[in-house]
C-alpha cells in the first residue's frame, strides 16, 4: 500500500501544507489557507485535520495510508511542548495534545521550529544532504537552523540556531530581543532600509529614498552605486563574522543563505565569502557558502522529511 506523509508550515499569516509520497518524497500536492484569526489554540489544528482530511480525499488517499505530519511552528519548541509563541497567541501548548484532537492518535507527529525546519529542508534537497549544516533566512528578522550530524539542534527549551541574535557588534539601540548589537539589527529588512538612508546622508545614490525596497539595494548595489554598495558590503561583513564564529563553534559542513534577501544572488554570496576569509579561524576557511534552493517550500519539506527522521 502507498504511503505518504504531510508537510505543514504554521506562519502567522498563512499555513502552508504539502503531501509528499513516502518515502521517495514526491511532492503530490500544495495548498494554503489563511491562519485563523482567533483561537489560535484549537483553531489552527482544527483547520489542520480539516485541509489533511481534504487533501486526502482529493488525491484518493486514505487516513491508514498516512505515516505522519511534520509541523514547523514560528517559535521555540521542545518535545512538542510551546512556552510561549506571540504570533499564535499560544502559551504553555502541547503541540502533540492539541493535534491529536484532529488526527487519529496513532499517526506520527514531528514538530520543531520554522527556522529548523526550513534548515532541515534545505539541507535534505540537496543532492547529497550535509551531516552539519547552518542555515541562515534573512527577511524582515534573521532567523536560523543548525543541523549536527544529521539531526536538528534545538537545544535544551528549543531555541537553538536564534543565529540572528548573536552578538556581532557594540551597540546602544535596542533589538526586538531586547538586547543590542545583534546580527539582525544589520542583515535584517528594516535594518537593511535603515542603512541605506544613513549612507545617504554621506554619499551619492541613485535610489529613490522616497520609494525603497531591499530588492532595489541589491540591485543598484550590482550597477556600482556606492551607497547600495556599502550598504550589501556591512551586510556581508557581519554574516561574515557571525558565520565564522559559528565555524569554530561547530565547524558544519556548508553554510546555506536563505530568506527573501537571499534572492540577491551572487552579489549577497560572494561579498560574504570575501569577508569570511578575513575573519576565518584555523582551516575554517575553505567551508562553502550556498543560496537556498526550496524558496518558499523548505518548510513542507522540512517538515514532511522531519516525519521519517523521527
Amino acid at each position: 500500500m502507498k504511503k505518504y506523509v504531510y508537510g505543514v508550515d504554521i506562519g502567522g499569516t498563512n499555513i502552508k501544507f504539502g503531501l509528499f509520497s513516502s518515502p521517495e518524497m514526491e511532492l503530490i500536492q500544495k495548498a494554503e489557507s489563511s491562519t485563523p484569526l482567533s483561537n489560535h489554540e484549537t483553531s489552527i489544528f482544527s483547520l489542520v485535520g480539516e485541509v489533511i482530511e481534504s487533501m486526502n480525499k482529493k488525491n484518493c488517499i486514505e487516513m491508514s495510508q498516512i505515516e505522519g505530519v511534520g509541523i514547523a511552528v514560528p517559535c521555540p519548541v521542545k518535545n512538542g511542548y510551546v512556552e510561549k509563541c506571540p504570533n499564535l497567541k499560544w502559551e504553555k501548548l502541547d503541540i502533540y495534545a492539541s493535534m491529536n484532537k484532529y488526527l487519529p492518535s496513532n499517526l506520527k507527529i514531528a514538530v520543531s521550529n520554522d527556522a529548523n525546519i526550513a534548515a532541515y529542508g534545505e539541507n535534505q534537497s540537496l543532492e547529497i544532504p550535509h551531516n552539519n549544516a547552518v542555515f541562515y533566512t534573512l527577511g524582515t528578522g534573521v532567523g536560523g537552523g543548525i543541523i549536527i550530524d544529521g539531526e536538528i539542534l534545538e537545544g535544551r527549551t528549543g531555541a537553538g540556531g536564534e543565529i540572528g541574535h548573536m552578538h556581532v557588534f557594540e551597540g546602544t539601540e535596542p533589538c526586538s530581543c531586547g538586547l543590542s548589537g545583534c546580527l539582525e539589527q544589520v542583515c535584517g529588512t528594516s535594518a537593511i532600509l535603515k542603512q541605506t538612508i544613513e549612507f545617504s546622508k554621506e554619499y551619492p545614490t541613485r535610489l529613490d529614498l522616497n520609494k525603497l525596497t531591499v530588492k532595489d539595494v541589491f540591485d543598484y548595489a550590482k550597477d556600482g552605486d556606492i551607497v547600495a554598495m556599502k550598504v550589501i558590503d556591512r551586510i556581508g561583513e557581519y554574516m561574515a563574522i557571525s558565520a565564522s564564529i559559528l565555524a569554530v563553534s561547530l565547524d558544519p559542513d556548508i553554510f546555506i543563505i536563505g530568506g527573501g534577501v537571499s534572492k540577491a544572488g551572487d552579489i549577497l554570496i560572494d561579498t560574504i565569502k570575501k569577508h569570511y576569509k578575513k575573519h576565518a579561524r584555523f582551516n575554517t576557511g575553505d567551508i562553502p557558502f550556498i543560496l537556498a534552493r526550496t524558496g518558499n517550500d523548505a518548510g513542507i519539506i522540512g517538515a514532511a522529511s522531519y516525519v521519517n527522521k523521527k
